[in-house]
Order: C-alpha cells, then structure tokens, then sequence
C-alpha cells in the first residue's frame, strides 16, 4: 500500500489572534493521517501562543521568529522548517475546507503532480461590512485540468488571466519541498518579491512544465479587517491604509530595480505591476525564456489600472521614463486594449458568478462557519441565495442610477 503523502499547512500569523482561532480550527478538523501543521508567529505580543495552545493538536508545531520580521521573511522563515512533502500556505483568516487535505492528497497520488491549484471559496468576515455576519462565495465544479505552465504565463502577463491562477503556494496552491529547493538554489531564498503569494506564483510557473487545476476548491480565502491587499487596493470607505502602512514599512525584500516605486514611495497600485516585479525577481529560472518587454508590459499595466486609473498613470510615467519609453505611445495601446480586457474579466466574472453560490444572508460569524457552510453547499448545492443576492444587487443598481 502506497503511503500517504506529506502534508504541510503553513499559517504565518501576527498579532492576530481574533481570526486565528478559527482558521487553525478549519486545519485541525481535517481527518488526514500525514498531516503536520506549522503555526509561524511573527513575534506576536497578543494571545497567538495561548490560541495554539488551547488548539492542543499534536500535529502542531509551533514556531516563533523571535523578533518582528516582514511578512515576506516570516514566510521564507516557516518554510525553512519543512524538508518532506507538499507544503500549503493558508493566511491567519482564511480556512481549508472540510476533508480538503484528503482531496489534495489524492489528486497528488493520482496525477503525479509537483505542483497543484484549486478554485477558492472566499469569504468577508463581518469586519469588513460592519455586519454581524459575512459574505460567502461558493463557486461550483468539480473537474481537473492540467495546464502548461509556459501557456498560463503567458496569459498572466498579456493582461488575460489573473495570477492567482498559477500554481502559487498560498490559498489553494500545493507545492511539493523539492520546486522550492530548485528555486532557493537558484535565487538564493524561496520568495523574491515583497507580495509572497505573487512571488511564489511567478516562480512556480517559472520551474514547472505544467500543474493540476482543481475546479473544486480546497480553501476559503477571508477577507478582514486585517487584510493587507484590501488594504492596498481598496477605495471609498473600504479603504483603511493602516495594514498597508505596516506592511510597507517592515523591511520586505526591495522592490525590482527595474520596476520604480510610485512617487510618494508606496507600490504601484496595480496587482498586474506587482506580478511583473516578481516575474522579473526570478528572470534566472527562464534562461531560455525571450528578452523582457517593458513596452508591452507598460501597456498591460495601463489597461488593467482600473479604479486606481490616475494613480497608475503617475506612476507609470515613472516606469517609461526609467525605460525610455514613449509613454503617450503606451497610453494609447492601453486605451485600445483596454476594452477587449475589459470585457474578456466581465465575461470570466459573470460565468463564474453564474456557477457559484453566493450568500450574505448566511449567518457566519467566522471562518470555521463558513468553512463548513461552504462545505455543505458544495456537499448540496442551490442556488436561492445566489438568486436573491442578484435580485437585490440589482435593484440597488437601478435605484441608484434613478437618483
């Protein structure tokens, strides 16, 4: 009889013991027999020791930096504690799914796979509205795919796809150790980029000929209070830039030579331009790959700025005038591109809105609720929440253009 492949759930944590109760509860309730848990505390002055503690899971081992590090070293930190297996990077507010570590495993054995990446689940913790309950996203399916690395890439980087759909380590993502030995031999450490997910993603892909996509999700990825992308990139009243602040002024790795910081000495506002810093980051693990093209990158950047528009157009200026490109050129192929992006995310959007289950109504408190309420409804799907969420979105829409 086979063995059962190793499996190892990261959660680096700080100074976040309100939300991590519940997401170590969603890792401990998995059944799987190889299993090992590894809680890294970023130098935590809060309850984080005494929440791991009362866990009172054997399959936990705990570890602490000792002093304050960024969150890019805190990864690269825990990492280091694994040499066997696959390892599975989960946030200290996001969750796996109820029996999901048994389903990675068994894709794993049946594939052969190095690399793995799953749909997500995601959910709004109660924060993040100010409501006493959360927003849950359930998408629908089932199958598997193998993907070429090299085709997906491509994709990421002509402005299509996402990078979350790559095969990174974080939320969905199961990486076996010896990918990131390759990696680490050859850059020197695992994670390059200041973003750990987005770095992990441009490298994966990097050293990979293909990887396995589960169209059934593994993991729910939480969004709250504590969320540095929301942080980041929200806008309205949504945007609190205090996670943001922090995270900006911890010592992450420096920001690609080639890739200017925006004017104030923040990052670019643009998940496209932070994916581009880490694909650049690992330029040694493609020596056959072609030359950089900055121009059309410039482009991509531009025609996915979205609400953060006038932001990007300063900060691009800085990018075409480092690399002597012709800016007004750029804008206008962004302003071209643009649309066709445009409609190819709404089209990708409303499909997978369609085949989701989408709740606000749902009262989960945490994310071991809607872990296993999303765990139920993948067990049963319906669609009457998702009918009622549209039904009222709609409405406000059209109240809204009437005033």
């Amino acid at each position: 009889m086979t063995s059962l492949p190793l499996i190892n759930v990261i959660i680096p944590t700080r100074e976040r013991a309100d939300v991590l109760r519940s997401t170590l509860a969603t890792v401990t309730m998995q059944d799987y027999a190889n299993l090992r848990i590894i809680v890294s505390d970023n130098a935590s002055t809060d309850d984080t020791a005494g929440v791991v503690e009362r866990a009172s899971d054997s399959r936990i081992v705990y570890l602490n930096t000792g002093r304050r590090l960024s969150m890019t070293h805190n990864w690269e930190f825990a990492l280091s504690a694994v040499d066997d297996g696959w390892v599975i990077v989960i946030g200290d507010d996001d969750g796996l799914l109820p029996g999901s570590i048994t389903e990675v495993a068994a894709l794993i054995q049946r594939t052969g796979a190095l690399a793995v990446r799953s749909r997500m689940c995601t959910y709004d913790w109660p924060s993040v509205h100010g409501n006493a309950h959360g927003q849950l996203i359930v998408p629908l399916g089932s199958c598997t795919e193998q993907r070429s690395s090299a085709a997906w890439l491509e994709a990421v980087l002509s402005g299509r796809r996402k990078y979350t759909e790559l095969p990174m380590v974080y939320d969905g993502g199961a990486i076996h150790i010896s990918l990131f030995r390759r990696i680490r031999d050859a850059l020197g450490s695992f994670f390059q980029a200041s973003s750990p997910d987005v770095s992990s993603a441009a490298a994966v892909a990097s050293v990979t000929d293909s990887y396995v996509f589960s169209r059934r999700p593994f993991v729910i990825a939480g969004t709250s209070r504590h969320s540095i992308g929301t942080s980041h990139f929200a806008t309205g009243s949504r945007r609190d830039e205090s996670a943001a602040k922090r995270f900006a002024a911890e010592g992450n790795p420096p920001f690609h030579p080639e890739m200017p910081l925006h004017e104030d000495g923040g990052y670019p506002l643009s998940l496209h331009a932070l994916f581009y810093e880490a694909w650049l980051h690992c330029a040694a693990l493609r020596p056959e790959a072609p030359a950089t093209d900055h121009a059309r990158q410039l482009e991509v950047i531009l025609a996915t700025s979205g609400k953060h528009r006038k932001s990007i157009d300063v900060w691009a200026r800085l990018f075409a005038t480092q690399h002597r490109l012709d800016y007004a050129k750029g804008y206008a192929a962004a302003a071209r591109l643009r649309p066709r992006l445009e409609a190819w995310q709404l089209a990708r959007k409303t499909w997978t809105a369609v085949n989701s289950v989408i709740s606000d109504r749902l009262p989960v408190r945490n994310i071991l609720e809607a872990s296993i309420a999303a765990g139920t409804i993948l067990a049963s799907p319906g669609r009457i929440d998702t009918a009622r969420f549209f039904a009222r979105s709609l409405r406000g829409a059209l109240s809204g253009s009437r005033e």
